[in-house]
């Protein structure tokens, strides 16, 4: 069995302990969809982001920590005279973790500024609860509209 497919089956067991835990929450076997809570939008990941989730942090823990974690898997193997550079499963699973966690970084100093943004914004306008409510629940984004609107 090749590293890749034993990387596949790691993957399906992840996937299906994702599939566990949204029978185990109200997703149930729902699909991703936007939950309407007039006039904001929540984003609920339904079954299938449970199972993506499931799969890449399977995969993340068995490529950092698991038996074949020093697998080299590009490159000739250390000792070898036909290249001096190589790079070990573990290596490769660390760099796509740090990617998951660089785009949470970017991800979440672009909503530090939309929110700061949206709390000037609503600092500057009239009170409005209902407004207030929305953007309360709202995605940075979306609140940043929803403050942009009743202004």
């Amino acid at each position: 069995m090749s590293l890749w497919l034993l990387g596949l089956v790691i993957a399906g067991a992840g996937a299906a302990g994702g599939l566990v835990n949204a029978l185990l929450t109200d997703n149930g076997f729902v699909l991703p969809k936007y939950v309407v809570a007039d006039p904001a939008r929540v984003w609920k990941p339904g079954f299938l982001g449970n199972v993506i989730i499931g799969a890449a942090a399977a995969f993340v823990t068995w490529g950092l920590y698991g038996r074949w974690a020093g697998a080299v898997i590009a490159g000739a193997p250390p000792g070898s005279t036909s290249a001096k550079f190589y790079e070990t499963l573990s290596g490769f699973t660390g760099a796509f973790l740090a990617g998951i966690g660089g785009a949470r970084i970017l991800t979440a100093e672009v909503d530090k500024q939309l929110l700061r943004l949206t709390a000037s914004k609503a600092a500057a306008s009239p009170p409005d609860q209902a407004s207030a409510a929305a953007a309360a629940i709202a995605s940075p984004a979306e609140a940043l509209r929803v403050v942009q609107d009743a202004g």
